[in-house]
């Protein structure tokens, strides 16, 4: 209770300062709330757009083997179609890079917000439980980001060999040329499937950080 001969000047500041403390409270918690989220939306399309890529690698391959073992008129139609497919994938593996950057960006930014809200928790209990399990929920995600961003160098190399073999085939669309790249695409095949093996992997590092991670 405030005693009565307090001045009416002070008691209108203490309340002014209580209010304003609090709204930084709940500010703090509000904006932790919403990067968290953010952060769940962002792995979930990472996830998501992971398995795009995948699905249209199978399909470039695919259409790189067809290739492969084409001879005579049909090999024009071929080629045309596994051209179209590296196209499609090229854009896939810029969705996916682009998700796994914007995934680390956003983890930053909710690690530094979650950081804030615990400047602001005065019990010491509380306060260590939060510390603790932040430090737990970072390392966690810092190890799913370097997985990804991993995977993100390999699709380069991967990628630039399938471009070199479309360019080389397109150049002179030959069985003759086939046969001469025929090491090239059995490279593809190989590291295709030692990328999806990867992928496969960090899909379930993915899944169960969702599930772990603060909603």
């Amino acid at each position: 209770m405030i005693s009565p001969h307090v001045p009416e000047s002070v008691i209108t500041a203490f309340l002014s300062f209580a209010l304003a403390f609090a709204s930084v409270l709940a500010g703090a918690t509000e904006s932790t709330f919403k990067q968290s989220a953010e952060l769940g939306k962002r792995t979930a399309k990472t996830s998501e757009d992971l398995d795009k890529y995948v699905a249209q690698l199978d399909k470039t391959e695919q259409a790189l083997s067809s290739l492969s073992n084409a001879e005579g008129e049909g090999l024009k139609a071929l080629y045309e179609s596994f051209s179209k497919e590296v196209k499609r994938l090229v854009e896939a593996e810029e969705r996916a890079t682009s998700d796994i950057d914007e995934m680390k960006s956003q983890g930053a930014k909710y690690f530094s917000s979650w950081d804030d809200s615990i400047s602001e928790i005065s019990d010491p209990e509380l306060k260590q439980a939060s510390i603790e399990r932040r430090s737990k929920v970072m390392k966690d995600h810092d190890e799913l980001a370097a997985t990804l961003s991993d995977i993100g160098r390999q699709l380069q190399p991967f990628m630039s060999n399938l471009e070199d073999l479309q360019s080389f085939l397109g150049a002179d669309l030959s069985p003759a040329n086939v046969g001469k790249a025929g090491g090239r695409i059995q490279k593809s095949h190989a590291d295709a499937e030692a990328l999806k093996d990867k992928i496969a992997t960090v899909q379930t590092t993915l899944s169960q950080f969702l599930s772990e991670a603060p909603k």
